[in-house]
């Protein structure tokens, strides 16, 4: 089932969406459970370190092999049929193709902006998205697992039966005691997540494959909402942004629909999918009306039914005079057709950078976008506001900035045209970082740590929970074969 690794046919499998390449020995596709501790014990009985992959839709360099077997997961892609609120899938099966298999009364709410995420993936990093803000991250909706682990053991874990007591746990041969590890108070997807008396099934979740590797994944499913409508808002300024998102989050304590999402695009953003309306409309991505040089906030709510979405919307739309917008020049969705419409060219924000980019590397070869995925205390979203605009005002790099401001999680995004606008937008980006910490915030909210975030984490966490992280990763990984340097430096 191992094969030597061939560049000419396994190149994709040198990278993901961080555009980040590395290096290769061995490969496998297994398709089952028995497969993965065939390929483990291959990697055990060699000490070959291992990369696990699913669709390699993620940005911090996590799925990027630095040598060794790469174990991509994208063919154990089986979907089973759901029970009651529940249905298994394998690690490789996309998050779109579990939304198709599902019947139309029943939902899976998690929502990475990339659709072809994999499950596994998603588990990896406990990703999240704009729902997130009213569902929780992927965590909140994992029953159970099947983890194989690099001494050739599976662990079935189930929600609400495997708990650690206290700190101490034991899952099949393994037993040990979990470090307290602090944890900042804001949507956060950086580092193990250890609690006393916790379900131990968390424990692998937003681990990044350092730990085992998933090889089943037991998914909660909600009943799907009766109503969906969206609210599309232009505000002239950052600052009236934030103000409005903070009246919207206010206002909706108690409403008649509860608010699941609240997104932001700067004016730049705005400007950069006006560019390239004609590009997206050759995709089936139109662009709607935008004001220009105005900020946008994106609400949506999820009812019932249809007369309790509209309340809420409609009480939203009287707040945006006293921010000095027009009710009248936002975009109303009040069915499925035009929601999908609204998100698409969300979606399309992203990837646009991307191809971007990847024009740029032309010319230079190495160069990579910066994209932050900071959050911060309700508190200090007005101030991470200010600070990206003045200090990018002043830097003169192109950027652009979106996110999800109602869990005050915004994405910068800078675009280097040359070598030397990534040095400055790197020393942006840490200096930012170091703020973020001292407000009490999270230098990686949905992402994941991967490769590429190592040095800012630690800043976050501190030496000594880097130190208990290692320890409980040296007694599940002894050898240190897991995803070697995701998450944490090597040995």
């Amino acid at each position: 089932m191992i094969e030597p690794f061939q560049p000419a046919a396994h190149a994709d499998f040198l990278r993901d969406e961080s555009r980040r390449t590395g290096t290769a020995d061995r490969i496998a596709f297994p398709r089952t459970e028995s497969e993965v501790l065939e390929a483990l014990a291959e990697a055990r009985a060699n000490r070959m370190p291992v990369t696990t992959q699913g669709a390699r839709t993620g940005i911090a360099a996590g799925a990027v092999p630095e040598g060794g077997l790469v174990l991509n997961l994208s063919r154990m892609d089986q979907i089973h049929a759901p029970r009651g609120n529940a249905v298994r899938v394998q690690p490789g099966a996309s998050l779109d193709a579990v939304r198709a298999a599902l019947p139309p009364h029943l939902y899976f709410s998690p929502d990475p902006t990339e659709t072809t995420a994999s499950i596994g993936g998603m588990i990896s990093c406990n990703s999240s998205g704009a729902l997130s803000y009213l569902y929780g991250p992927t965590r909140n909706h994992v029953l159970g697992l099947r983890v194989a682990t690099v001494s050739g053991e599976i662990l079935d874990l189930r929600r609400g039966r495997d708990k650690a007591d206290g700190l101490r746990f034991r899952l099949g041969a393994l037993s040990g005691t979990l470090p307290p590890l602090p944890r900042p108070a804001v949507k956060n997807a950086a580092g193990y997540f250890t609690d006393p008396h916790m379900d131990l099934v968390d424990l692998f979740i937003g681990s990044e494959g350092t730990l085992g590797v998933v090889t089943e994944a037991t998914l909660r499913l909600l009943p799907a909402p009766g109503a969906v409508w969206g609210l599309m808002a232009f505000l002239p300024s950052s600052s009236a942004a934030a103000g409005f998102v903070d009246a919207l989050r206010q206002s909706s304590r108690g409403g008649p629909a509860p608010l699941a999402a609240i997104e932001y695009f700067d004016s730049r953003a705005l400007r950069f999918l006006g560019e390239h309306a004609e590009e997206l409309a050759s995709q089936g991505i139109s662009v709607p009306p935008l004001r220009e040089g105005a900020s946008c906030i994106y609400a949506e709510w999820h009812a019932p039914a249809a007369p309790a979405a509209e309340a809420a919307l409609m009480a939203a739309a009287e707040l945006l005079p006293g921010f000095g917008a027009d009710p009248d020049a936002s975009l109303l969705a009040d069915n499925p057709h035009d929601i999908e419409k609204l998100k698409l060219f969300r979606h399309a924000v992203p990837e646009l950078v991307n191809s971007a980019i990847d024009e740029r590397r032309k010319i230079h070869p190495g160069l990579v976008k910066l994209g932050t995925d900071m959050s911060v205390p309700d508190s200090r979203l007005a101030d991470v506001l200010a600070l990206y605009g003045a200090d990018l005002a002043a830097s003169g790099l192109e950027h652009l900035v979106f996110g999800h401001i109602g869990a005050n999680h915004l994405h910068v995004n800078i675009l280097p045209r040359h070598p030397a606008d990534y040095a400055a937008g790197r020393a942006l980006y840490d200096r930012w970082a170091a703020q973020v910490i001292a407000w009490g915030g999270s230098i990686a909210a949905e992402h994941g740590i991967g490769k590429l975030k190592r040095d800012l984490f630690r800043q976050m966490a501190g030496e000594e929970s880097i130190r208990k992280m290692r320890d409980l990763k040296k007694l599940f990984d002894p050898g240190w074969l897991l995803n070697p340097g995701t998450l944490l430096e090597g040995p």
